[in-house]
């Protein structure tokens, strides 16, 4: 979002930083889809705001902020990766034990 120069920094900062937190709230419970893009929403905001401002201080603090954003960022990226890897992996898994499977009779109820 467009910061407006009499906008004060710190209220972006405070929405950062609680897209941040929800980010990893995601995280926690294993939803890394929706980490990853609360992540990249934190991320183009900061971007966003990053070049509409003008005071060298200011660049300085929202630099910061993005490096700490896209860190957390490929963290999360990662975190999402492993997980998908471990789920095309029990995927690949229950295919190639699927004609064993299949070749074992189908117990009857009245046995």
């Amino acid at each position: 979002p467009y910061i407006a120069p009499s906008m004060d920094l710190s209220s972006q900062t405070e929405r950062w930083a609680t897209w941040a937190v929800q980010a990893r709230n995601f995280a926690k419970r294993q939803n890394f889809t929706d980490a990853v893009a609360r992540m990249k929403l934190v991320q183009a905001s900061i971007q966003e705001a990053l070049a509409e401002v003008g005071d060298a201080g200011d660049k300085a603090r929202v630099e910061a902020h993005l490096a700490l954003a896209n860190e957390q960022l490929a963290e999360l990226e990662a975190q999402y990766e492993a997980w998908h890897s471990e789920i095309a992996e029990r995927r690949q898994h229950t295919i190639d034990s699927a004609s064993e499977e299949m070749s074992r009779p189908i117990p009857s109820p009245t046995e």
